[in-house]
């Protein structure tokens, strides 16, 4: 082989071995993952239903009583952030049943996961009681 060649076959494998470890890999290999699915979509169900709670606070503290009925832009924001937590719960409780049946996690990371789609169904069902989610 020609030194051209060697270092063409240098890059080729050194092309390869950045695709399997590069960071698109990374991603692809984690949005495929149940195991990974679930955690995110029990940390986006804390985050949104925190960030829920503070905005509707926030637009009501702010708006006052018309807000409910005028309808400005956060408003219409805060109000859309149930549909979202309805989905991030279903994707919570469906990863924490696979996670037992599967054995994902060591048992108190599956009870803690048990605990967060506990709370995600009993804060969607308290949004669906206030009619903010319908079913």
């Amino acid at each position: 082989m020609t030194d051209q060649q060697v270092s063409q076959h240098r890059t080729e494998q050194q092309h390869e071995y950045n695709n399997r470890n590069g960071f698109k890999h990374r991603v692809r290999r984690r949005l495929k993952s149940p195991q990974w699915l679930s955690r995110a979509a029990g940390v986006g169900l804390s985050s949104v239903s925190i960030g829920f709670v503070i905005l509707f606070m926030f637009v009501l503290e702010t708006g006052g009583d018309l807000t409910l009925f005028t309808r400005p832009l956060p408003m219409q924001v805060a109000l859309t952030l149930p549909y979202l937590i309805g989905i991030l719960t279903l994707g919570t409780t469906v990863g924490t049943l696979m996670a037992w049946r599967y054995r994902f996690w060591s048992v108190t990371t599956r009870i803690h996961q048990t605990v967060l789609a506990l709370l995600g169904l009993v804060f969607s069902w308290q949004l669906s009681t206030l009619g903010m989610l319908p079913l």
